[in-house]
């Protein structure tokens, strides 16, 4: 272990000294101290915030991801051209621990960068937090709706699985067939009762309960309703009026009421205060006014219709969002290694940032070869006939051997004030931070191993 930290601190010395290394920090240090002075946002108290944090943590996580590649990729390489590592080779130290010691002193060196970095981002967001606001409502969502982390809880869906398969069998019964057989009429039936029950009828109303809410901390905790609804069929205009009925779980008795007036296809939200939630449930009626004529009101997808509530604090929100970014730039640090072992630096530089721009880019990487499309024909499909043949080969290899850093990114969450669950944390570290490791461990290793350091001149 001795040997491991001492080859761990001369790489850490080292890449304090590499100039590309210092122009990185340099220009990081220098964007997240302007920041907060240049960015405006909405010109509210919390989209200024919200813009800071997007931004410094976006510059954040470029800036040591260059800096990870460049270091990652010349402390090896460089070792070799300029016949260092000879030196190191004639010590009792196996060229595991050589590996193993140079990614340590990289990822000090990064988690120095990111603790120094986050400091000076979280003190810079606390003073914007601590302007004064233009209005209430903006104090409000600053505290209740940015400066947190929540969770997302949608309505309870009845067991409409149940329902299906009871209705199709009393069908079934009565001598009716279905020619794609049992199971696929009963999934149909299921997905026509859930889309009916997603749906508001002209001039009708619909119930939705809530459970599993986290209790109010105080009365003047505050609960957000999150909806994204479109009128069927589309309205003249682009707007839809919803009316919404805040009940009593306990004794249905209507405690609040209130109009809303948006537009179709949009995700809006609108706040209620702690009184709604009791033992965990809440209840709310939604009425499609008159004023729609004949549009029904449909909740889109699974997230349509949703009740946020408060799970957790924006510091803790804060570290995660600084922990993933650090998976990522341990990933990058051994992908540079391994690199290292058996290519020269500009190519081993060259590969590295290849795989960042595919794991950056990997939503748009599985978009472009039809990996989000269900049985495409052969008209539609990227690469004809050989499609399905094609996608079989690369998804694997783009969703397995490369991790999504869209997926693996809690920046969206933080500023939002959604909290950053330890499922995404465990799948980050499995996929960025092990799954390096692994890497640089096993193969890395073994071409190290076998490969010869100085060639034997007679």
């Amino acid at each position: 272990m001795k040997r491991i930290l001492a080859i761990a601190r001369l790489t850490f010395w080292e890449g304090i000294r590499m100039r590309i290394v210092l122009v990185f920090i340099v220009v990081l240090v220098f964007v997240v101290l302007r920041l907060p002075f240049a960015l405006r946002g909405d010109e509210t108290l919390s989209g200024r915030l919200q813009t800071f944090l997007s931004y410094s943590l976006g510059a954040l996580s470029v800036f040591l991801s260059l800096a990870t590649v460049f270091l990652s990729c010349a402390t090896l390489t460089k070792d070799i051209q300029e016949c260092s590592l000879h030196l190191v080779v004639t010590k009792p130290v196996s060229r595991f621990q050589i590996l193993l010691g140079k990614w340590v002193g990289v990822n000090i060196l990064n988690v120095l960068l990111i603790i120094l970095s986050g400091l000076v981002i979280y003190g810079f967001a606390v003073f914007i937090k601590s302007r004064p606001e233009q209005f209430m409502r903006d104090r409000l969502k600053l505290s209740d709706v940015v400066w947190t982390a929540r969770a997302a809880a949608g309505p309870t869906v009845p067991d409409f699985d149940g329902y299906a398969r009871q209705h199709v069998e009393q069908l079934i019964d009565q001598g009716r067939e279905f020619s794609q057989g049992k199971e696929v009429a009963i999934r149909q039936a299921a997905t026509e009762l859930l889309e009916n029950w997603k749906r508001v009828e002209p001039r009708g109303w619909r119930r939705y309960e809530f459970e599993g809410l986290a209790p109010p901390e105080s009365s003047e905790t505050v609960y957000q309703v999150r909806f994204k609804a479109q009128s069927v069929p589309v309205g003249v205009n682009d707007q839809l009026r919803i009316r919404w009925v805040i009940i009593d779980p306990e004794t249905n008795i209507p405690l609040a009421m209130r109009d809303t007036d948006e537009q179709s296809s949009v995700r809006h939200q609108f706040l209620v205060r702690a009184g709604v939630v009791k033992d965990g449930k809440a209840v709310i009626e939604v009425v499609n006014p008159p004023a729609n004529r004949r549009e029904s009101i449909y909740f889109e997808g699974d997230d349509g219709l949703e009740i946020l509530y408060k799970v957790g604090s924006f510091e803790m929100n804060f570290v995660k969002s600084l922990l993933l970014i650090l998976f990522r730039l341990a990933f990058l640090s051994a992908v540079g290694l391994f690199f290292s072992t058996f290519v020269s630096f500009p190519v081993a530089c060259f590969c590295v940032l290849t795989i960042l721009m595919f794991c950056i880019g990997m939503p748009w990487w599985l978009e472009s070869i039809g990996a989000n499309m269900e049985r495409p024909s052969v008209a539609v499909d990227p690469y004809g006939r050989f499609g399905p043949a094609v996608r079989l080969l690369l998804v694997p290899v783009l969703k397995i051997l490369l991790p999504n850093f869209s997926t693996y990114d809690g920046v969206a969450q933080l500023i939002d004030g959604y909290a950053i669950t330890n499922g995404l944390m465990c799948r980050s570290a499995a996929h960025t931070l092990i799954y390096g490791v692994v890497l640089l461990v096993l193969p890395g290793w073994l071409i190290f191993r076998s490969r010869e350091i100085a060639e034997t001149i007679v």
